[in-house]
C-alpha cells in the first residue's frame, strides 16, 4: 500500500511539474501601451471614444496568434498640456510603458520631445495640418490632411450653392488661425466670407448671429468643441438658421448626437460603417469621433512589436512602421507622407436620427 501511495505521489508530482512548465511556457511578455487622453472634462466624449478605439485594437489583435500580450494604461490629461507632460512621465517611469499614444496635435507636440528623449515610440491621433506638428524621430501622427479637409469643405459648399458664409471659431489652439486661413481660401473660390473668433469662455453668440443674418448671411461654419459648440448650435436654431445651413469641424463630439441631425460635419475620422457598429455595439460608445485613428495607430504599433527582433529597439519599430504605414485601415486608405505624417482622407458626414451618415470623403 505504501509503495502504491509513493508511486501515486510521484506520478502526481510529475503531472504538476509538467503543468507548471506548460503554464510558464504559455505566459507571454507584456507590451504596455500608455495612452494620454481627456477622460474627464469638456472633451471627455472624444477621450472615451479614443480609449475604446485603443482597446478594440488590442482585443481584435488578440484574436490572432501573438508573441506578446498587450495591455493599455490610461492617464486622464483633461486636454491640458501640463497634465499631459506629467502623464507621459508617469506612464514611462511608473507604468513602464513600451510606447505612448496621445490625442490632438497640441498635446502631441508636448509628448513628442518627452518620448524622443526616452527613445520611445509615440503615436498621436489628430485632425489638423500635418505641417503644424514637429513630430521628431520617434513620433507618428495620423489624421486627415489640411488639403483634403479644405477640398471637402469647398466641395460641400459648392454642392449646397453657398455664396455667403460666416465662419465662427474658438480662439484656442489653431482653430482660429486655421479658420481664418480657410476663409481666405474660400474667397479665392468666389465666396463672400466673414470670420469671428471668440474666447473659449464665451457663451453668448446671439448678437453676432443676428448681425450677420441682418446682412444677408444665411450659412454658418463653426469650429468649436462642446460645451460651446452645443450652445452655439442651439442659439443658431433659436434664430431660425436651418440645420443644413450649418457646417463645421469638431462640433459633433457629444453623446447626444441628435444635436447634429442634418448639420454638415468635416474633419476627424469616425471610421468605416462596420467599425462604427463594432464600437457602438461591443464597447457601448455613443460617439466614435477619432476612434478609428487610434485603432489604426495601435494596430500598426502591435504589428511592429510582433515583427521586429527587439521590442526595445525603437529604430527597428520606426523602420517597420514607415514600411507598413501605407495600407488599408479603418480610416480608409492610410498613406505615409514624406514628413512622417500618416494621412487619411477627411470625412464629410451628417446625422440622421442620431446616427452618422457619410456624404463624402
Amino acid at each position: 500500500m505504501k509503495k502504491y501511495l509513493l508511486a501515486l505521489c510521484m506520478v502526481l508530482a510529475l503531472i504538476a511539474c509538467k503543468d507548471e512548465k506548460k503554464q510558464t511556457a504559455q505566459v507571454k511578455p507584456i507590451i504596455r501601451i500608455g495612452a494620454i487622453l481627456p477622460l474627464t472634462g469638456d472633451n471627455s466624449t472624444v477621450g472615451v471614444a479614443v480609449k475604446a478605439g485603443v482597446q478594440a485594437a488590442i482585443d481584435d489583435k488578440a484574436k490572432g496568434k501573438l508573441k506578446y500580450n498587450y495591455k493599455a494604461f490610461f492617464e486622464d490629461n483633461q486636454h491640458s498640456p501640463a497634465k499631459s507632460a506629467t502623464a507621459a512621465n508617469k506612464l514611462m517611469m511608473v507604468d513602464n510603458s513600451n510606447m505612448l499614444l496621445s490625442f490632438t496635435t497640441g498635446i502631441g507636440r508636448v509628448v513628442a520631445p518627452i518620448a524622443e528623449n526616452k527613445e520611445m515610440l509615440h503615436m498621436c491621433a489628430t485632425l489638423e495640418d500635418e505641417n503644424a506638428a514637429p513630430m521628431g524621430k520617434t513620433t507618428f501622427f495620423q489624421g486627415p490632411t489640411l488639403q483634403s479637409y479644405r477640398q471637402l469643405v469647398i466641395k460641400a459648399l459648392q454642392q449646397e450653392n453657398v455664396s455667403k458664409l460666416v465662419l465662427l471659431a474658438t480662439n484656442a489652439g489653431v482653430a482660429c488661425s486655421g479658420t481664418e486661413a480657410l476663409g481666405k481660401v474660400l474667397e479665392t473660390k468666389g465666396l463672400e466670407t466673414k470670420v469671428e473668433c471668440f474666447n473659449p469662455s464665451d457663451l453668448d453668440f446671439r448678437f453676432v448671429i443676428q448681425k450677420y443674418l441682418a446682412e444677408g448671411f444665411e450659412h454658418f461654419y463653426i469650429q468649436f468643441w462642446p460645451p460651446q459648440s452645443n450652445i452655439l448650435l442651439r442659439q443658431l436654431s433659436e434664430n431660425n438658421v436651418a440645420p443644413n445651413h450649418i457646417f463645421g469641424s469638431g462640433i459633433d463630439v457629444d453623446t447626444d448626437t441628435s444635436l447634429y441631425n442634418d448639420i454638415h460635419n468635416f474633419g476627424g475620422n469616425s471610421g468605416t460603417p462596420e467599425f462604427i457598429d463594432h464600437l457602438m455595439q461591443d464597447y457601448d460608445v455613443k460617439n466614435v469621433y477619432m476612434a478609428a485613428s487610434a485603432y489604426d495607430l495601435i494596430s500598426l504599433a502591435i504589428d511592429a512589436f510582433e515583427n521586429v527582433k527587439d521590442k526595445n529597439n525603437v529604430d527597428e519599430l520606426i523602420a517597420y512602421i514607415k514600411e507598413n504605414a501605407t495600407r488599408k485601415c479603418m480610416s480608409g486608405d492610410c498613406k505615409l507622407l514624406d514628413n512622417g505624417f500618416i494621412a487619411n482622407k477627411a470625412e464629410w458626414r451628417t446625422y440622421k436620427n442620431g446616427k452618422p451618415v457619410f456624404l463624402g470623403d
